[in-house]
């Protein structure tokens, strides 16, 4: 089921009468069966537009579309979304099977279905079976909460968010409470149930790498306003403006002032790379893995001097000042580097990104 807004905006107001505008005027479509990752900062208005969704905040103005069945007044239980919040909120003294089975047995709907007490038994226990068989928890069905680990907890969040056949899974920050290991398992567990099920989902997080990982489309907001919409590989490579270009990428992109002068990017008083660009002056951003070690000088190359080295698996991570900016390169590490060392590098035109006065990022050139 696609998910249409429309100028979809809420404010918020203080007791000292402060007006805060939490989400501004948001416009965008989600395409039916598709993982959906809202991503930006806190405060950045991600977890209220899916509260908008859930019918947990009313909007201020705009439109929220389930279909073709305009949902922006209806309440959250005649929405049909099944949401997952970062804490799980399991209720402790039922068991997995129990947890799963409360919303079916507290829905009027499935009731008016199954009239009868002992088909509506029967229907109960098969919905829940399937549902932990999808989810990979059929052996923990008459354990307690207590008992799972964080991971099998929050499977059992999204098996009760599912038995209830959601047209929308709505997930707000499910990963925060896991470890890191936990949390790349979970996220590919999160990506294998939404796909065997096809329900459209929208994922809310901080995290830019738990977005490009499991998502076809990524959302990325700043201040209540969408900065692009775009797959998780378009949103990295080519990125909307500067804020999306530096919240994208662990390392962080490197940003420093430019200028481009007959053809070429000037960096250090080398010419570092051509740019069919007018003239003038830029703001030029350039990923730490763009950055190739080359063994002597020559067109198109400039050099820095290393004032930091570590080793970080297979690559090397430097640093080394660059125009007045602390930057940083990830280099492999069989290439011999050492801190003090004068390095030449070449770029790798994909990595280098030129964006206008306003962070605006300039298109192909």
């Amino acid at each position: 089921m696609d998910i249409r807004l429309e100028g979809l905006t809420k404010k918020f107001t203080s007791k000292e009468n402060t007006e805060t505008i939490a989400v501004n005027n948001l416009s965008v479509t989600i395409q039916s069966g598709h993982l959906v990752g809202l991503l930006g900062p806190s405060g950045c208005g991600k977890s209220t537009t899916l509260f908008l969704l859930a019918g947990l905040h009313e909007p201020t103005s705009g439109k929220i579309f389930f279909g073709s069945e305009d949902v922006t007044a209806l309440p959250p239980e005649k929405r049909g979304i099944g949401l997952v919040f970062q804490n799980y909120a399991l209720y402790p003294h039922m068991t997995v099977y129990e947890n799963i089975a409360f919303p079916l047995r507290n829905s009027k709907s499935f009731k008016s279905a199954h009239p009868d007490s002992r088909q509506r038994r029967e229907a109960i226990d098969e919905i829940v079976l399937n549902t932990a068989r999808i989810v990979a928890i059929e052996q923990l069905l008459m354990r307690k909460p207590a008992q799972l680990s964080g991971g099998q907890q929050q499977r059992v969040a999204i098996a009760r968010a599912i038995a209830k056949q959601p047209k929308v899974l709505l997930l707000d920050e499910p990963l925060s409470n896991l470890d890191a290991r936990l949390r790349i398992q979970t996220r590919e567990e999160i990506r294998r149930i939404q796909q065997k099920t096809g329900i459209t989902t929208v994922f809310v997080t901080h995290d830019q790498e738990e977005a490009m990982s499991i998502t076809d489309e990524i959302i990325v907001m700043k201040d209540g306003l969408v900065q692009q919409v775009a797959s998780p590989q378009e949103t990295y490579m080519h990125p909307a403006n500067a804020f999306v270009a530096r919240f994208m990428g662990n390392p962080p992109i490197n940003f420093f002032d430019a200028h481009i002068s007959s053809g070429y990017i000037i960096i250090n008083g080398d010419r570092a790379v051509e740019a069919d660009l007018p003239d003038g002056e830029y703001k030029v951003g350039i990923r730490p893995e763009s950055f190739v070690p080359v063994s002597a000088s020559g067109d198109g190359t400039f050099h820095v001097d290393v004032a930091y080295k570590a080793t970080i698996g297979r690559d090397f991570q430097i640093r080394f000042p660059l125009n007045g900016n602390d930057s940083e390169a990830l280099i492999e590490s069989d290439y011999e580097v050492s801190e003090g060392d004068t390095v030449r590098f070449s770029l790798k035109r994909s990595g280098v990104h030129v964006f206008d006065a306003k962070g605006d990022r300039i298109g192909q050139w």
